[in-house]
């Protein structure tokens, strides 16, 4: 009998992460995905939230760091892209996000990546959404918003009174939710890790791997990525830029900007 395409799909994901050292949900074998590593220690279920708009370089640079640290020697881990349901997510430019498990199915990770959603007021008001990341929360080891994916944490209300930093263009609009923004590429308080925007989550999954299984490990994941960026240009910073571009981009944030501010008043 011939595959879904879905299942076609989701098991080429898993074959790509087993070559880093991860398995995704049900696609890794059933031996993979109960046995212990050596020395009887479970594997971390590592969640990454999936939905409608979501930047993929939010999900795929943490995913591909958190699998090289695996890959390099690293403790095993289990990966699950969790949505509503099962069903498969259009992500755009021919991408398509397919949970392996559900908000009901898996209500304690012990790790909960909150990726960013290019419209994060959209999300901001998924109420279902927004629950599950308040009940996983106080259970997890390591709570990890990226980009406008810590609006999400701040809409679910878990970062008041907390320091953490989010895309550039929403530093005035976080604070409404009782967070201290920090201008950082990275921020720790506590169990809560979050990331500036998009290239800055896989420097905060280092951050998250070294928490998690401790900095040698990061770094054998980080050589294994050869992740030691040197940018042909000075304008990681939007200050960075001319007037006129810094202006320009100041820009195209303005309407959304407006929208998250609703939602956090």
């Amino acid at each position: 009998m011939p595959d879904n395409p879905n299942r076609r799909q989701l098991l080429t994901l898993g074959a790509a992460l087993a070559a880093t050292g991860l398995t995704v949900g049900d696609a890794a074998p059933a031996a993979a995905r109960h046995s212990a590593p050596a020395g009887g220690e479970e594997p971390l279920d590592i969640a990454f939230l999936v939905f409608d708009g979501l930047v993929p370089l939010d999900l795929v640079g943490p995913l591909s760091v958190l699998g090289a640290t695996g890959r390099a020697g690293g403790p095993p881990a289990r990966l699950h892209f969790v949505g509503p349901d099962l069903t498969p997510i259009p992500g755009g430019g021919g991408l398509q996000w397919v949970p392996t498990a559900t908000y009901d199915t898996l209500p304690r990770p012990d790790v909960l990546v909150v990726p960013g959603p290019g419209q994060p007021s959209i999300l901001m008001r998924d109420r279902r959404l927004l629950d599950y990341i308040r009940a996983a929360h106080p259970h997890t080891r390591v709570t990890f918003g990226i980009c406008t994916g810590v609006l999400l944490l701040a809409a679910a209300g878990i970062l008041r009174g907390r320091s953490a930093t989010t895309y550039w263009a929403f530093a005035d609009e976080l604070p409404l939710s009782g967070a201290r923004f920090r201008r950082r590429r990275w921020v720790v308080d506590g169990r809560i890790v979050t990331s500036a925007g998009v290239s800055a989550g896989m420097d905060a999954a280092l951050v998250v791997a070294a928490r998690l299984w401790g900095e040698r490990a990061a770094g054998r994941g980080q050589a294994f990525l050869e992740y030691d960026p040197e940018p042909p240009f000075d304008y990681g910073r939007v200050e960075n830029l001319p007037d006129a571009d810094e202006d320009h981009m100041w820009s195209l944030f303005q309407a959304e900007r407006a929208r998250v501010r609703e939602v956090l008043t």
